[in-house]
């Protein structure tokens, strides 16, 4: 490894080892990304009789995509208001570094909040080895997909985190309700099908729809290559985004 791409690991790992230490514990985070999604999904299957194999895909889906877009777009206006992302611009730590970083403490979350859906999952289901690698591999994909896309639903330059979070339930709460959560895509109506797959968070629920039930639309491989295409995607948006609001933050 080059001595700059070391130093930009550092700064990347560094950057992240700070959200973490600073962001987990903040109300929007724990609001957004873990007792929202858990209320959200309770308030659907409450008073319905529906068998785990029903429930654990959409559940799952919902923690990955609500965890991992919990905490970036808390971090940008929160370090807008006290100043501190002006002093890591001024290091300097390039733009692609500090928004890996904040991704990166996003997915990380995002891994830790899925473990307990997972786990159920397999304690309710019985999952094969094979269903399990799979089911993991499409946590970890998703994880760092949204982690971008809460990137990105940061870059509006305001300094409070209210206005960003007020963005994001606009942009998530239809997400939700399109992508296949509680039904699975296969048993969506046409034009809703249709609509759906805009939305990245489509083929994640259809990936585990597929894993744990076989009601799936798309081959497991086919949606974790989809949203590994969203994934370069939302990097390139999230990083022109923010490259063009950043002098408005300092």
């Amino acid at each position: 490894m080059t001595e700059s791409a070391n130093l930009y690991l550092r700064q990347i790992l560094a950057i992240a080892r700070k959200d973490i230490r600073v962001y987990y514990t903040k109300g929007p985070t724990l609001i957004f990304g873990l007792l929202f999604p858990f209320f959200f999904f309770l308030s659907f299957v409450v008073g319905r009789e529906m068998e785990p194999t029903t429930l654990m895909p959409g559940l799952i889906a919902m923690v990955v995509f609500f965890s991992a877009t919990a905490v970036g777009p808390v971090i940008f206006p929160i370090e807008t208001r006290g100043n501190t992302l002006e002093r890591l611009v001024s290091l300097p730590v390039p733009l692609w570094c500090i928004l890996t970083g904040d991704s990166l403490a996003s997915a990380a979350f995002c891994l830790i909040s899925s473990t307990v859906p997972v786990t159920l999952a397999y304690l309710l289901i019985g999952l094969s080895l094979g269903q399990i690698a799979l089911t993991v591999v499409g946590v970890i994909a998703g994880s760092v997909c949204f982690a971008f896309f809460g990137q990105l639903l940061s870059a509006p330059p305001v300094d409070q985190t209210s206005t960003i979070m007020m963005l994001g339930t606009m942009v998530k709460f239809p997400l939700v309700f399109i992508s296949g959560i509680f039904i699975p895509l296969v048993a969506l109506p046409e034009m809703i099908r249709f609509v759906s797959l805009l939305s990245p968070l489509t083929y994640l629920a259809d990936l585990f729809w597929g894993l744990l039930t076989g009601a799936s639309v798309f081959h497991p491989l086919l949606n974790l290559a989809i949203i590994a295409g969203w994934t370069v995607l939302l990097i390139v948006a999230s990083f022109l985004a923010h490259r063009r609001t950043l002098e408005k933050r300092l």
